[in-house]
């Protein structure tokens, strides 16, 4: 028996959605250290959210995106939870169930957080969805604005802009689209439409008064009492009133509920809110809670609103944690009336409340105090340290029964998972099947049996490592992609693969929960690629890791080598590099969702494609580009074949935020070594200013690079590119100067 200090996971907490009142409940719950026990999960189809009451500010020109986006990734590595970046398809409250839309098997919980926000209204009228932009999600409308920027060429007419929604959402975004493009695309005309009678229903009238006199000083048309009929490419239409044309319309109609409502099985509104009561539970689910525009009270409906979600944040994070320790929830007890304060195009805001209505730029300056406050909280880098120890008799004191069975576990073959967890997940496996696979994965003996074709040879390999993300299916799709380069790069063809699975200990059905994860993403990508799972073995460790044993077929004429290279070649390289990198900046809690969203894509990228490319155009000389670095393994392709090379670093495909992490010192533990691995057996030449950190950073599930004929250069990457491999690149070329390595 050995001690295992890590405090046994019991329940599973999943919060779906990345809104105002969850980033609380992670904040809260990690500051008060209330997660021992809990493992959470935090599910959002978006790295990166944008905070509403600086969006407007950031479309006018007063903030930059990044000081008004906020990143998931880093406040949930921060918190010690999981981050799953995918959408939700729907839940099952009778099986404590979360479903996918890609496909992934269910999420399990005990405890379940709703905080999704919710759709602008009459998005069904016809041409809407087609021809506007709405206003949420908030990150989808920015993108949109930027696509509309890069894509429009001012010709001397008006830029004719409607904005759908004359409430202080629709007023704030005519404000802010005269700031952007006034100047840049004018002359320009906006024109402000609300079907009610007038702007700003809800706010006393002297805040509509103030608001009218800054649009009319802007030359901002408003057509009140009007109801969109109608959209097509080139006009607005109503029902009683001549059609507006219109080269870009902005959907900021009030809210709606998000399409995901209708398939969750809960109590809706009329409406289709979801039904709440004022602990934030659902009604009839006392382990489900819900929070933000998502929602409504059986008591009184509430303006959908960032306010109130952002009020609603400490009360969850509290009743979440009262229901998991079976104490008595608190109820919300919402105000009458918020304040809102709305951004005017300038440093000018209007500050609204009851009977209250105050502008000019103090409250800008109050507005802006506010909002970067509020930001501050969740900014990586001013965040709290956790402390990273883990008191070793917690585990003890939340074992059920015999201390035993959480602080004491087995070493040997009794610390395999369970059969019962094992068999239940790999009998709901689909695997893909071979008929040269003899005995495999659902047969009961000890050891697979393959037929091995005559003609060809069997290729073996094996590759793992520990998970580096939370999402268990997409470390699982990773991990077999990465494990099938090395076939990719010796010309075979993936047959079947063996996998060893190291799971944390945990209550049975948490492990079942993240067995189903891992296994499901490899078997899905094994499915895509063609392999054939025969079986593995598992085991407990404190942490979670996976190593993958993968056989390949090739016939003896195929094979492609390390050796080969000849003076003059051109050296390609089909995929980017700085998986190292970046993955280390994530770690210290400071990429950039986009960045990883773009890593993690590009390591989901099979080198398949780019072998078979190579393969037809009689490339002999390849390998993959993997822990030791891009220089690493070029050198070895080098060595083998007595030369050098050049290299024009800059040339070097890689992704993005590379530059930014290199600038801060970031890299690998790996690089250093990999440096000076190869600058004590090479002569390595750096030309002045030249950064060379990107070559020595380690990959995961890294590219394939060749030797190419010069001849055959533009050939080759062109026929990259057209296979998916877009930042396909010729980096330098081989030299006859054997161990040495020139960059510039």
């Amino acid at each position: 028996m050995i001690m295992n200090h890590a405090s046994p996971f019991k329940k599973d907490l999943v919060l779906v959605g990345g809104g105002h009142s969850h980033v609380q409940v992670i904040r809260m719950l990690a500051m008060k250290k209330a997660l021992r026990g809990i493992r959470v999960t935090l599910i959002s189809d978006e790295s990166t959210v944008c905070y509403s009451g600086m969006l407007p500010g950031c479309l006018a020109g007063l903030y930059r995106p990044d000081e008004m986006e906020m990143e998931l990734r880093p406040l949930c590595a921060w918190a010690g939870i999981r981050f799953i970046q995918a959408r939700v398809a729907g839940l099952d409250p009778a099986m404590q169930q979360v479903f996918f839309e890609d496909g992934r098997p269910p999420l399990a919980y005990d405890t379940l957080s709703i905080n999704i926000g919710s759709i602008p209204r009459g998005m069904d009228t016809s041409g809407v969805r087609e021809h506007a932009v709405p206003t949420r999600p908030l990150g989808k409308l920015l993108r949109r604005v930027h696509q509309f920027e890069g894509n429009h060429r001012a010709d001397g007419q008006p830029l004719r802009i409607v904005i759908a929604g004359g409430g202080a959402a629709g007023a704030e975004l005519a404000f802010a689209m005269n700031a952007r493009w006034g100047e840049r695309f004018a002359p320009i005309r906006i024109t402000l439409v609300e079907s009610q009678s007038t702007l700003l229903t809800g706010h006393n009238p002297r805040v509509a008064r103030i608001i009218g006199r800054y649009l009319e000083e802007k030359g901002i048309t408003c057509l009140t009492g009007q109801r969109v009929a109608g959209v097509d490419e080139m006009e607005v239409h109503f029902e009683g009133h001549p059609s507006l044309p219109c080269d870009f319309l902005l959907w900021a109609t009030g809210g709606a509920p998000p399409v995901l409502l209708g398939k969750t099985n809960l109590d809706t509104s009329d409406a289709g809110f979801i039904r709440v009561r004022p602990t934030l539970q659902v009604t009839g689910h006392e382990n489900i809670f819900a929070a933000g525009d998502c929602i409504e009270f059986e008591s009184r409906p509430l303006p959908k609103s960032g306010v109130y979600a952002v009020r609603e944040g400490p009360f969850l994070a509290r009743n979440i944690h009262a229901f998991m320790e079976n104490r008595s929830p608190v109820p919300y007890k919402p105000q009458a009336s918020a304040l809102a304060l709305l951004m005017t195009g300038t440093r000018n805001a209007v500050a609204s409340r009851r009977h209250i209505a105050f502008h000019g730029a103090w409250v800008w300056r109050l507005k802006d105090w506010i909002d970067r406050r509020w930001m501050r909280k969740f900014e990586p880098s001013l965040l709290p340290p956790m402390d990273p120890a883990d008191d070793s008799s917690r585990a003890v004191k939340e074992a059920d029964g015999d201390p035993d069975e959480a602080a004491m576990r087995c070493a040997g073959c009794g610390a395999k998972v369970g059969s019962t967890v094992l068999t239940g997940v790999l009998d709901e496996l689909e695997v893909y099947n071979r008929e040269d696979v003899r005995i495999g994965l659902h047969d009961a003996d000890d050891a697979a049996l393959l037929e091995i074709p005559s003609g060809r040879s069997l290729v073996q390999t094996v590759d793992g490592f520990r998970a580096f993300t939370g999402d268990l299916h997409l470390f699982g799709r990773i991990a077999l992609v990465h494990a099938a380069s090395d076939l990719y790069a010796m010309g075979a063809d993936p047959h079947s693969a063996l996998v060893t699975v190291t799971l944390p200990y945990a209550e049975k059905h948490l492990v079942a929960n993240d067995l189903r994860q891992l296994m499901g993403g490899i078997a899905e990508e094994a499915r895509r690629l063609r392999i054939t799972l025969l079986g593995g073995h598992t085991s407990e460790g404190s942490e979670t890791a996976v190593s993958v044993t993968m056989n390949g077929l090739t016939g003896s004429d195929s094979v492609f080598r390390k050796g080969g290279l000849r003076p003059g070649d051109g050296l390609v390289l089909a995929k980017p590099v700085g998986t190292g990198i970046i993955l280390a900046a994530d770690m210290h809690l400071k990429a950039r969702g986009r960045w990883v969203d773009e890593v993690l894509e590009g390591m989901l990228q099979s080198n398949g494609e780019a072998a078979r490319v190579l393969a037809q155009t009689c490339i002999p000389a390849v390998t993959d580009v993997t822990g030791f670095g891009l220089a690493g393994h070029l050198a070895e392709m080098l060595e083998a074949s007595g030369t050098g090379a050049e290299i024009e670093v800059d040339r070097v495909p890689r992704y993005e935020g590379i530059k930014e992490c290199i600038a801060t010192g970031l890299e690998s533990t790996l690089a250093p070594s990999n440096r000076e691995h190869l600058q004590k057996r090479w002569q390595v030449e750096a030309a002045p200013g030249v950064t060379d950190a990107i070559l020595y950073d380690p990959q995961t599930s890294g590219g394939l690079l060749a030797g190419v004929p010069s001849a055959r250069i533009d050939e080759v990457i062109s026929k990259l590119r057209d296979a998916g491999y877009e930042k396909a690149a010729c980096i330098g070329r081989v030299t006859d100067r054997m161990r040495h390595l020139k960059m510039f």
